[in-house]
C-alpha cells in the first residue's frame, strides 16, 4: 500500500496579546498540536512476463508502488490437477520492487491476478490484471461477440461440418477459472448434406474472453468437459 502523508499541520497555541498575556480563547482551549490524517492510496503496478505464457510455462511478475513488510501474489482460478486453488506466492524485495515466479495453472485461460501484503491483509486487483495461459497461436484467432459465434466458426472452419445443436454445458467441479471469462459449451455436427443421426460428432468447446469487457475466441476444444 503507497501511503502519501499530508505533512502539514493544525496549530492551535496560545494567542499573545501586546503585553504578552495569553488571550482568554487561548487559555480555554489550551496548547494543541494536531497533524493532518494520513491519505492512503492504493495504486501498486504490476508488469507480467512474458505476456502470454505456454502451459506450464514459468512466469513472472515484478510489483512497483507497495509498499510494507512483504507482499504476496495469487492467480485467482488458478488450479492444481486435483483442482484445487493455488496458494498465495511469497514474492521477495528488489529495491524498490517486488518480484517472483507465479503458479502455473493445471489448465489453459486467462487468470485475474490478486496482490495482497500479508495474509487477512486487503486484497489489490485490477480489471486490467490478467495473466493468459494461451496455446500457441490463440491470441491471433478471430473473436466474436459471444461464446456461441466462437463455436459456429470452429465447426465451420476449422472441422469443416455443419453444426446441428449447441448450448452452453455447466463446467466440472475441478473448473474454477472465472465464469465471466470462459465458457464450456458443447456442439453437436456433421458433414454437410449427411443427416444421419449415427454420423453426427460431438465436442465440447472452451471460449476465452479477452478481458472483462472483450470479445470472445476459442481457447480449445476436447472431447470431455
Amino acid at each position: 500500500m503507497l501511503a502519501l502523508v499530508v505533512t502539514s499541520l493544525v496549530l492551535a497555541g496560545p494567542s499573545v496579546n501586546a503585553s504578552g498575556g495569553r488571550s482568554r480563547m487561548a487559555r480555554a482551549a489550551g496548547a494543541e498540536i494536531r497533524p493532518a490524517p494520513v491519505v492512503e492510496l492504493a495504486r501498486p503496478r504490476l508488469a507480467l512476463h512474458p505476456a502470454v505464457a505456454a502451459l506450464h510455462q514459468r512466469g513472472s511478475i515484478t510489483v512497483t508502488g507497495m509498499t510494507g513488510a512483504s507482499a504476496e501474489v495469487r492467480l485467482l482460478g488458478a488450479t492444481t490437477s486435483a483442482g484445487k486453488q493455488l496458494p498465495w506466492v511469497r514474492l521477495r524485495a528488489v529495491g524498490r520492487a517486488w518480484e517472483g515466479t507465479l503458479p502455473r495453472p493445471a489448465l489453459r485461460g486467462i487468470y485475474p491476478v490478486q496482490l495482497r501484503v500479508r495474509r487477512g491483509s486487503r486484497v489489490f486487483q485490477s480489471r486490467a490484471w490478467l495473466y493468459r495461459v494461451f496455446q500457441r497461436g490463440t491470441a491471433s484467432r478471430p473473436t466474436f461477440a459471444s461464446p456461441e459465434g466462437v463455436v459456429r466458426w470452429w465447426v465451420r472452419f476449422v472441422r469443416h461440418r455443419v453444426a446441428v445443436a449447441l448450448k452452453r454445458w455447466p463446467r466440472p467441479t475441478f473448473d474454477l477459472r472465472d465464469r465471466r471469462l470462459h465458457q464450456l459449451l458443447v456442439v453437436a455436427y456433421r458433414r454437410a448434406g449427411d443427416r444421419r443421426m449415427s454420423h453426427r460428432l460431438g465436442m465440447f468447446v472452451t471460449a476465452v474472453r479477452d478481458g472483462f469487457d472483450g470479445r470472445w475466441r476459442l481457447l480449445e476444444a476436447t472431447v470431455v468437459p
